[in-house]
């Protein structure tokens, strides 16, 4: 009571003030209501943070990265789809395997699945496909899109307006740094051999025949009589035996040449 007279003054009583005194005199912090608030708020937030943080950490999406060092790799996707890359080439996806990136040469025998398109992009271009069979092979020109079975468009990612469709049989080239790209005239039919492990030869020129083998097997093939054409299927492991084939079948005399390529 004497603390309260000795500080009263009309109009000047100053409670906080003064057990700010008492409390400082006994030794003790004093801790108001406002100061166990705003260290409730502080623990509050930090355990938001950490949620929140735990949160982020759980949804982030996170890439598969696929993978061929020396020698070709085949992979199936979780939707089904098979993926074979060539040496060097690589694939990756987050949780929708529906949409891919990827570097090098691949050939896709996409599942189908009409409701949900499946998307091969890079910086320059996009490829959509439903489900079919194609290769796409990235070189220092630019990105080739051919197409096995069924149908896929191709566009550039700086006008997507230019999309061509691609269909079996046929095949088409994004050059670097152009926004629109080209069928082209004299597709492969065989680019993807190296994939599939088959030839498909139909009423092909002997010549084309040849060339076709020579480029697979770094060879170099002649015959002594190129004005015939060959309708045939084969398998890639052995040229010996696709040689004698061609050979009984055309009735000409093929010469090899080792190490040329």
């Amino acid at each position: 009571m004497w603390y309260v007279l000795h500080y009263y003054k009309e109009g000047k009583l100053d409670t906080q003030r003064a057990l700010d005194k008492i409390q400082a005199r006994v030794g003790k912090p004093r801790h108001t209501a406002r100061h166990y608030i705003l260290r409730w708020a502080a623990a509050a937030a930090s355990v938001l943070v950490v949620i929140g943080i735990g949160t982020y950490l759980y949804q982030r999406p996170t890439t598969t990265t696929l993978t061929a060092d020396a020698t070709q790799q085949v992979y199936r996707l979780p939707d089904g789809t098979m993926v074979t890359l060539a040496p060097h080439a690589t694939l990756s996806y987050t949780s929708d395997c529906r949409e891919v990136e990827m570097t090098g040469k691949a050939y896709f025998a996409i599942h189908h699945d009409a409701r949900h398109p499946f998307t091969i992009t890079d910086n320059d271009y996009i490829i959509r496909d439903i489900g079919t069979h194609l290769q796409v092979e990235e070189s220092e020109d630019g990105t080739r899109l051919t197409v096995l079975e069924g149908a896929a468009s191709l566009s550039s990612t700086r006008a997507s307006s230019t999309a061509i469709a691609v269909r079996a049989g046929m095949s088409a080239t994004l050059p670097h740094g152009e926004s629109t790209p080209h069928m082209d005239k004299k597709p492969d039919p065989n680019t993807a051999a190296w994939a599939t492990h088959t030839f498909h030869f139909a009423d092909t020129p002997l010549t084309d025949v040849l060339h076709t083998l020579s480029s697979f097997y770094h060879v170099r093939l002649s015959a002594d009589d190129t004005g015939k054409r060959l309708t045939a299927d084969f398998d890639t492991s052995s040229l010996n035996s696709i040689i004698t084939v061609i050979e009984q079948t055309l009735d000409v005399k093929i010469e090899k040449e080792e190490n040329m390529y």
